[in-house]
């Protein structure tokens, strides 16, 4: 348990019930708070918790989405449990994340009102370091790294076939979106970018570059044991050979499937990113999809890019439209 973390057992029970006065709707009724009634909130439940969330961090929880009751008669209870249950009232809090073993948050909300059924929402929040190499698990390490003198990050890199390629996505908040627009996504699967933001100005570090055909298709010899590919094939099996199965907390990233048996061949270390496309993030879990600096030839509004899904070993081709927003990896 970790709200007003390091304090002691008077002082927590105190802020407690500050922090009940403080906030809107606080009640001083325990987990057992019930209502009776007849008639359904409208809206729902929800409250801003993401799926990941970096150890320690604290964070203010705030609960929204029922428009009826008004929210002054709505009794809102979060039950978290990390794995002690604690219990807090109010409509906004403010919590810390274990910074200890614990690998997972489960967070309860529930809203209750006098004359209303109650309402409820469970989420459960996977901790993670804050960075990709302490977090994600089962990945090739790359024979070396850098950093990226712009923001300070390390990237790792490996040489394969002719070029040193980042074994892992681009992550540089200049540009782009976090997907899901949640940040703690970017320290596993880096950004997503559109097209003409990966081209403009070179998105890639200070000395590294995206990859145009040239250097995909180098990538695709190396991964098929030296036997040359083209771009515009499907590259059949190196896509397996490609991907990593990478776990956080004993939990897999891609789902397991026979027909993509995740080698990671050379430790290009893939995982299944997602996109961000037509208004809507999909694919995170599923899919690794990445840009190349190419164009399409017969469409202006169109770019090269290469993918890889969970269910089959193949390492796709396909023209995407330049405002998606996809992968990036970087080489030199």
């Amino acid at each position: 348990m970790n709200i007003f973390k390091g304090t002691s057992l008077f002082t927590f029970l105190w802020r407690g019930i500050i922090a009940c006065c403080l906030l809107p709707a606080c009640s001083n009724e325990d987990e057992t708070t019930t209502s009776s009634g007849t008639l359904g909130m409208q809206g729902a439940i929800t409250a801003n918790i993401h799926d990941y969330a970096v150890k320690g961090a604290t964070l203010f929880l705030k609960a929204e989405g029922i428009t009826a009751p008004t929210k002054d008669k709505i009794t809102y209870q979060w039950t978290i449990t990390d794995p002690a249950s604690l219990y807090v009232w109010g409509q906004v809090i403010k919590y810390q994340f274990p910074n200890n073993t614990e690998n997972s948050v489960t967070v309860t909300l529930s809203g209750t009102a006098d004359g209303y059924y109650s309402t409820s929402t469970t989420n459960a929040i996977t901790l993670i370091e804050d960075s990709f190499a302490k977090t994600v698990e089962g990945l090739a390490e790359g024979a070396s790294t850098f950093v990226d003198t712009r923001d300070g990050q390390t990237y790792q890199y490996a040489y394969i076939g002719n070029y040193d390629w980042m074994t892992q996505n681009l992550n540089w908040a200049g540009a782009g979106k976090s997907y899901k627009n949640q940040r703690e996504y970017d320290i596993i699967f880096g950004r997503l970018y559109t097209w003409d933001e990966a081209t403009t100005n070179n998105i890639c570090p200070p000395g590294w570059q995206l990859p145009d055909t040239t250097a995909w298709n180098d990538l695709g010899q190396a991964l098929n044991d030296g036997v040359a590919v083209t771009f515009e094939s499907y590259w059949q099996k190196l896509g397996s050979y490609a991907a990593a199965n990478g776990v956080i907390s004993e939990k897999k990233l891609w789902p397991y499937d026979p027909n993509n048996t995740k080698e990671n061949k050379k430790g290009w270390n893939a995982l299944p990113a997602g996109e961000f496309s037509g208004g809507v993030f999909s694919g995170n879990g599923r899919y690794g999809h990445w840009w190349s600096v190419t164009p399409y030839p017969n469409k202006t509004d169109y770019a090269y890019s290469r993918y890889i899904i969970y269910n089959n070993a193949a390492f796709y081709f396909v023209d995407r439209h330049k405002q998606s927003y996809l992968s990036v990896r970087c080489v030199r």
